[in-house]
């Protein structure tokens, strides 16, 4: 029956059972395969000085923990885009199948439901898997998934593969087979599977091999960083008052002991001891001490006055936060910077929140092309198609009333039988009509007659209803032939 299913749907080759990619983090060196411990310290790292030896596959990696503006508009467009999924499956002809639905129902269970507690298992749930995919859009400009079968051919996992360890072949004009390199470079493994998808995310076409979403922000944080690290080197030197100790020559040589008076080399060796011995009072002084000394020692403060009149870097770094937030396709209000009121941060929510929605694409089309896979190897000649409702953040409460709206007009749609009861249900619900919901299609529930309710109202003859109507008219006259 397989073999039949990969004849039928023109496969060359069958997928591994465990699946043949492999993730980062595995490490067949060691015994039993354990994992070392990160070092964190990525709040000691410089972006500056490691630009220079690390590709910027590497440094977006760190600068996505380790820098504030690139963390925060990581965090604000993995938050934004983090919508509900549908999930709907068509037959051949494009129409809603239910059993074809439930079906994927079931597989997507399997993925994410663990069902055996004999042992550990990790298994993210669809929407943390989403979670996922988005990151690696953002760190890699694409995503790539391999579907993992279990020894009884049944989808057991959907594994994310890192597209930075993914190689390119091409040997007919637009014809790409894909390699996996694992950690060492040592070795390659075929990709080349039917169980393995890849979506990309505004890739450059001129080109197979993508890059970070936020690559073009790299040069502006080295630039960001050096001024900072300037700043704080300015600050500790003169920007801030300091204390001036000076020492009276003639005063520490006069109290010096006449053997030491006597001999030149003594006295220096003399007076440099005293320097050190003042140096280390000073030194361990707390701001709540008092600094006691001798009439030799005469202490006063450096730059007093004003100590930052000569430091105003605020412009500089201005500059900088706007080619950082111009890099990393963010708006000023969504990392904090909004200083343009209330109207301007409302388009820029609005623009951001197009942008995010713009990451899902890449992750309905994997999952779409996988489950349509899962859905061929269970023997349906069905495919799925996934998609994410738009951002919206405005609160719930909020839209209450835009959903009654868009019920109401669903409904009527539904009444005249534009749409099914399936279409009906996945735009509301996000699911398929239920088994034991009526079929309301092309009904007619909604239609109402106006000219009941019309002939009602001039039959009543009320005074509201007579107020409102203008003398002399048309209707005046029937309500007045009706009155009398």
């Amino acid at each position: 029956m397989v073999m039949d299913l990969f004849k039928l749907g023109g496969f060359k080759r069958r997928a591994n059972r465990g699946g043949a990619s492999i993730t980062n983090t595995f490490n067949g060196q060691t015994p039993g395969g354990l994992l070392s411990v990160p070092m964190y310290q990525e709040h000691m790292r410089d972006l500056f000085k490691d630009r220079f030896r690390k590709d910027s596959r590497s440094i977006m990696k760190e600068a996505f923990q380790g820098d504030p503006d690139v963390s925060a508009a990581v965090n604000a467009y993995l938050t934004v885009s983090n919508t509900d999924m549908l999930v709907s499956v068509h037959d051949e002809q494009g129409n809603l199948d239910r059993e074809g639905y439930a079906v994927l129902q079931q597989i997507i269970r399997r993925l994410t439901v663990q069902s055996d507690f004999s042992a550990f298992q990790l298994k993210p749930s669809l929407r943390l898997l989403a979670a996922e995919m988005r990151y690696m859009i953002l760190l890699r400009g694409g995503v790539a998934n391999e579907l993992v079968f279990d020894r009884t051919l049944a989808p057991s996992e959907i594994r994310q593969v890192d597209l930075a360890t993914v190689r390119w072949k091409e040997p007919k004009p637009g014809q790409y087979k894909p390699v996996q390199i694992p950690a060492g470079g040592v070795g390659e493994i075929p990709l080349d599977i039917p169980t393995f998808f890849v979506s990309f995310f505004r890739r450059d076409p001129t080109s197979i091999y993508t890059n970070s979403h936020f690559v073009s922000a790299i040069n502006t944080i080295a630039a960001r960083q050096q001024v900072i690290n300037d700043l704080y080197r300015i600050m500790y030197v003169t920007g801030f008052p300091r204390i001036d100790i000076k020492v009276l020559e003639d005063v520490v040589r006069q109290s010096a002991p006449a053997d030491v008076q006597a001999d030149a080399d003594k006295m220096a060796n003399w007076a440099r001891s005293k320097l050190q011995e003042i140096a280390k009072s000073f030194g361990s002084l707390r701001v709540d001490q008092a600094f006691i000394h001798w009439d030799s020692v005469e202490a006063s403060i450096i730059n007093d006055d004003n100590p930052g009149v000569g430091i105003d870097i605020s412009k500089v770094i201005d500059v900088l936060n706007a080619q950082n937030q111009a890099a990393l396709k963010v708006m000023s209000t969504i990392i904090g910077r909004g200083e343009s009121g209330v109207n301007t941060a409302s388009v820029e929510a609005r623009i951001f929140s197009m942008n995010a929605d713009e990451i899902n694409e890449p992750v309905a089309d994997n999952l779409s092309r996988l489950f349509t896979f899962a859905l061929m190897m269970q023997g349906r000649a069905n495919y799925a198609v996934v998609r994410f409702r738009k951002a919206e953040l405005r609160p719930s409460l909020e839209l209450e009333n835009h959903m009654t709206m868009r019920q109401s007009r669903l409904l009527s749609l539904l009444s005249l039988g534009l749409i099914n009861d399936d279409e009906f249900h996945m735009e509301m619900f996000g699911r398929h009509r239920p088994d034991d919901a009526p079929a309301l299609a092309g009904t007619g529930f909604m239609t109402v007659s106006s000219t009941t309710t019309d002939t009602s109202a001039e039959e009543s003859g009320n005074a509201l209803d007579r107020s409102l109507t203008p003398e002399g008219s048309a209707v005046a006259n029937s309500k007045m032939v009706k009155k009398s």
